[in-house]
């Protein structure tokens, strides 16, 4: 498969900055990180849940895995859940995935995440166990699972001329996105029932400046994309963080900012 070109019409808005620096200037830029972007959908949510269940029953964290994922994958996605719902519901008490698996077993614990890994759904078996082992710590439980995870490669470019030499050259920047699709839920453990279920579509991207000779930014398919000088991928806990916090609002008793809704 031959590589694949784009050749930019004009300048962007978001680089014209760029072409009032030099070449070596505009090269050494290091890699930036843009903002993430997230689509929601809530596909339930139980009319009979209240704040003051949230904050008098409290939350545990069962974990986030990955489709098809080894273990080892979860930690930081676990870790981001984790940080966006404490910073989000200061006023839920969270029980840490860590104290889950001491109170579950590690076994136990292990293989209720893989079941849910291939179901995506906790069963009744399945909360059964998790409430006899949850007796008066919590009465919620926190699971997510990341249904897709893909990576693009791309090129926002603008043309300048060298005035060093007068060749004409194009500027790139070489853009790395990736966008993951979440599946968040609580469970009520005290009902063994689906309280808040939402889908998520979250995107982040790092970019840095490219050179290409002959006018010409092209994609190879077969040389590794980082040797052709596009960043590395964000790291996909930072693409999940929108999500997150987008859960933690949507739930009962979230605090609105202040002059109005969010």
């Amino acid at each position: 498969m031959g590589a694949r070109c784009h050749r930019e019409p004009g300048a962007r808005k978001r680089i014209q900055a760029y072409a009032a620096l030099a070449p070596a200037a505009v090269l050494a830029l290091a890699a930036l990180v843009a903002g993430c972007s997230s689509e929601s959908k809530l596909t339930h949510l139980d009319p009979s849940l209240r704040a003051n269940d949230l904050r008098q029953g409290k939350v545990a964290v069962l974990g986030v895995v990955k489709f098809q994922e080894p273990d080892q994958v979860r930690p930081p996605l676990i870790d981001m859940l984790e940080k966006t719902f404490r910073e989000e519901r200061r006023d839920v008490t969270l029980i840490p995935a860590d104290s889950m698996r001491t109170l579950l077993g590690a076994k136990r614990d292990q293989k209720l995440l893989l079941d849910y890994e291939y179901q995506g759904a906790l069963d009744d078996h399945a909360l059964e166990e998790i409430a006899d082992s949850l007796r008066g710590i919590a009465r919620y439980i926190l699971v997510a699972r990341v249904d897709r995870d893909r990576t693009r490669y791309s090129i926002r470019g603008i043309s300048m001329t060298d005035t060093t030499s007068a060749a004409h050259v194009l500027y790139g920047m070489g853009v790395t996105e990736r966008d993951a699709r979440v599946t968040v839920q609580l469970y009520d453990l005290s009902r063994r029932a689906l309280a808040v279920s939402a889908r998520y579509k979250g995107s982040t991207e790092r970019e840095h400046p490219m050179l290409a000779p002959m006018g010409r930014v092209c994609f190879m398919p077969r040389v590794p994309p980082e040797e052709q000088g596009y960043p590395e991928t964000p790291e996909l806990a930072m693409t999940l963080r929108e999500p997150f916090q987008t859960f933690a609002r949507t739930l009962p008793g979230a605090p609105q900012p202040a002059g109005g809704k969010r």
